[in-house]
């Protein structure tokens, strides 16, 4: 088995659901001194000691018993006819030599309760690929609306320099407006002051006639 492989068979290792073959390799290759796969393995073992705490414990039933006694009489059975091979470690008595377990597992339950844990890692790891999924997804909804939000902003920048314009445009319109108006003032002041004068002329005029007709 390759490094990688070895790796990927760690969490299997630390449920206790791997076989016999591939558990004797991976522990000569823990054996041999490689870190990684044993940090690897010390974090599997932390997560595995506690999911069972988040399991609801459902009584198993009454035939269940003798089953598991019927399967181990026949396993017996057949390792007696088998030649016998060079005994490695069990997973329990592997990990005692790297970390001591907090409480022994019971026996007639291990094999069925590490399947739980790894089926429940699958979940969790399930799990956290959708929710990874989702926050990617998020944060792309996240993108377009701030990409639509500085859209706005510049439509709106765009819409405040026009409305300037128009403004200023509009005051020049009524400062020019005030000047006319001033100078239609003055034109009318001297319309004004020329009908006063041309009234004068006027009387003047008059008394000028009047003047000449006394005349002898």
């Amino acid at each position: 088995m390759t490094h990688s492989e070895l790796a990927a068979a760690v969490p299997l290792y630390a449920v206790g659901a791997l076989e016999r073959v591939d558990r004797q390799t991976l522990e000569a290759h823990l054996l041999s001194g490689c870190i990684p796969c044993r940090m690897s393995l010390k974090g599997y073992q932390s997560v595995a000691v506690t999911l069972p705490f988040a399991l609801n414990i459902t009584p198993p039933p009454r035939t269940l018993k003798g089953k598991i006694m019927s399967s181990r009489v026949s396993i017996a059975a057949e390792s007696e006819t088998q030649s016998p091979s060079k005994p490695s470690l069990e997973p329990g008595e592997w990990m005692n030599h790297l970390f001591p377990p907090s409480s022994p597992p019971a026996a007639s339950y291990g094999r069925a309760l590490g399947m739980v844990i790894f089926v429940v890692l699958i979940i969790l790891v399930s799990f956290g690929w959708n929710a990874s999924t989702q926050v990617t997804e998020d944060m792309e909804k996240l993108a377009k609306l701030q990409s639509q939000a500085e859209e706005t902003g510049v439509k709106l920048a765009t819409l405040q320099q026009q409305l300037s314009e128009r403004e200023e445009l509009l005051a020049q319109t009524r400062e020019e407006l005030q000047r006319r108006t001033a100078e239609l003032a003055e034109v009318k002041d001297q319309l004004i002051q020329r009908e006063a004068e041309l009234e004068a002329l006027n009387a003047q005029l008059a008394q000028g006639n009047g003047r000449s007709l006394r005349i002898p």
